[in-house]
């Protein structure tokens, strides 16, 4: 018996892959998911980004299933609040970027001062929380963030990028990392001149 959404698990591998092997993530970082309908198919905790196979996922529904949701990410609850409160929203990457990571220690939030970041990002919120994984709190404060962004950040732990699909959430996470670098070479730069 087939597996189902196979033609959606086989896009969010080859996402997963670009992921790693671009550096956008460390090699269990990060997790992906898409929507379909009232399902959720997300990747399954403890899987390695860059070497899924269509099996690494969990199908799981919009509501809170105890049963569906054991082997899922445990990134999933944020996951589930983002598609609950912005219907438009069916794909979700999040990782573990480095250049974004250190400057969301740096910042409360990231301006693009390169004119592709502008275009794709504009201003980036980073969000300040007691617990950043598996947090209830970026649960509950996340959607919010992502009305008005395609990317939120979680200080120390990462961004989260939303898209129609799993490649344009992917558009946001590389354009974020981007930004990050070039504003991270900038200031390294001006502080020799």
């Amino acid at each position: 018996m087939p597996l189902p959404f196979f033609k959606e698990r086989l896009e969010l591998v080859k996402i997963g892959r670009i992921v790693f092997e671009a550096g956008l993530t460390d090699s269990h970082g990060g997790n992906i998911s898409i929507r379909c309908g009232n399902y959720i198919v997300i990747k399954k905790s403890g899987k390695m980004l860059g070497y899924l196979t269509p099996e690494d996922f969990v199908v799981t529904t919009l509501e809170e299933n105890e049963e569906l949701d054991r082997f899922a990410s445990i990134e999933l609850k944020v996951h589930r609040a983002i598609y609950r409160e912005l219907p438009e929203v069916k794909a979700i990457l999040h990782a573990h970027s480095p250049y974004t990571v250190a400057c969301s220690l740096l910042f409360d939030s990231i301006v693009p001062i390169d004119s592709e970041g502008k275009l794709l990002l504009g201003e980036v919120p980073v969000l300040s929380a007691q617990e950043v994984v598996s947090s209830d709190e970026v649960a509950k404060k996340i959607p919010e963030l992502l009305k008005t962004s395609p990317a939120a950040i979680i200080k120390s732990h990462g961004p989260f990028t939303i898209g129609r699909t799993p490649e344009e959430a992917l558009k946001y996470l590389s354009a974020l990392e981007n930004s990050c670098k070039i504003l991270s070479i900038f200031r390294a730069l001006n502080k020799r001149s």
